[in-house]
């Protein structure tokens, strides 16, 4: 949350304005001017932000959508992509062999006919002449049997290298059949697997332009908080400064805008974690010491807490802190008397406090 002007030191001033001389007039309302119109450009830089992270929500979910189609549609292609190299495989493999059995059936026929033509230029000697010349019954039935046996075993031979072709030829077929029918499988799933990838690649697209959008929208808050910061410290300051050049103190009002103690600003929280004793204790020494205080910055979001220079988890986010113009002269071991702390060193943290021994 960004926070609003000072309005306490404001209405401190109102009736001594018109006493102040136009110098300090001018730089006072100067200072408001620029703070006033910083206030809206971080307003718009802060709604360009929200804007693009409502954006960015919308189109991660929507790249999260498109993921999960992919998964199941690349596991599929993958799948039937395996299944159809297996396929060509078998295929391949088939062929060949159908190629061998062709090429085994050509040279079988060849030999029979050779056979064919021997016997009919120069017949063998039939069962009668085999017969008669045989020395004996053993050698008879011999002769007979390795009649019958090449006779078997070339009819064997020819016939199982004609079933083995002609079932080669049947499995290639079929491979064919199954290998084509894979094919438009796969080439149909790699469409659809292809169209969702191509959307998901505008779409991731489109998710790194808002990312950039949103940085630079974040980079411009993160430096015009800054700017607002020390804007509204300046104007606390001039204010000050023409409060005592018109001789209105700062002491004795019956409201809160004026008199010693601690005032913190429209907007600003004080409210969180170690915030309220803060605040009282703060009150508390600037009554006693005369001292006009005012909470420029409580507790912060993380947020904003980076938006005006800070840090999202420094003591301001945890509510243990307090940014307080007024504190500048105070020394330590005043603070520590009250049990404050100034935890950082630097001009710019002069104003920063926070519980002594707390945290």
């Amino acid at each position: 949350m960004v926070h609003q002007t000072p309005r306490a030191a404001v209405a401190v001033l109102t009736a001594g304005l018109l006493l102040v001389p136009s110098a300090g007039a001018a730089s006072t309302s100067s200072l408001q001017g620029r703070l006033d119109a910083q206030q809206r450009r971080a307003q718009g830089a802060r709604q360009g932000l929200h804007a693009d992270r409502m954006r960015l929500k919308a189109v991660t979910a929507r790249v999260q959508e498109l993921e999960a189609q992919l998964a199941p549609l690349d596991a599929d292609l993958d799948r039937d992509a395996a299944r159809l190299d297996q396929l060509q495989t078998e295929l391949r493999d088939t062929r060949a062999r159908l190629v061998k059995l062709r090429a085994e059936s050509a040279r079988d026929q060849k030999v029979l006919a050779a056979q064919l033509v021997a016997q009919y230029e120069d017949p063998r000697p039939g069962l009668a002449e085999v017969v008669l010349n045989a020395r004996g019954y053993s050698d008879l039935l011999s002769r007979v049997g390795q009649l019958k046996q090449v006779a078997r075993r070339n009819a064997e031979v020819t016939v199982a290298v004609t079933k083995a072709k002609t079932a080669a030829d049947s499995t290639a077929k079929h491979l064919q059949e199954l290998s084509e029918s894979k094919a438009a499988t796969v080439a149909s799933e790699r469409t659809r697997r292809d169209a969702v990838a191509h959307v998901r690649l505008e779409v991731v697209q489109q998710q790194a332009s808002i990312e950039r959008s949103r940085d630079a929208h974040s980079a411009r808050l993160k430096s015009l908080g800054r700017r607002e910061d020390a804007l509204r410290k300046q104007l606390v300051k001039a204010q000050r400064a023409a409060a005592k050049a018109a001789g209105v103190p700062l002491s004795g009002g019956t409201t809160p805008q004026g008199g010693y103690g601690f005032f913190p600003a429209a907007g600003t929280n004080y409210s969180v974690h170690d915030e309220p004793e803060l605040a009282q204790r703060l009150n508390k020494m600037g009554k006693e010491l005369h001292l006009h205080l005012i909470g420029l910055s409580g507790y912060r979001t993380p947020q904003h807490s980076v938006e005006v220079g800070g840090f999202a988890n420094d003591p301001h986010t945890r509510g243990e802190a307090s940014d307080t113009p007024g504190l500048e002269g105070v020394p330590e071991a005043t603070l520590n008397a009250y049990g404050l702390t100034r935890p950082f060193a630097g001009a710019a943290e002069a104003d920063h406090v926070q519980l002594h021994g707390a945290g």
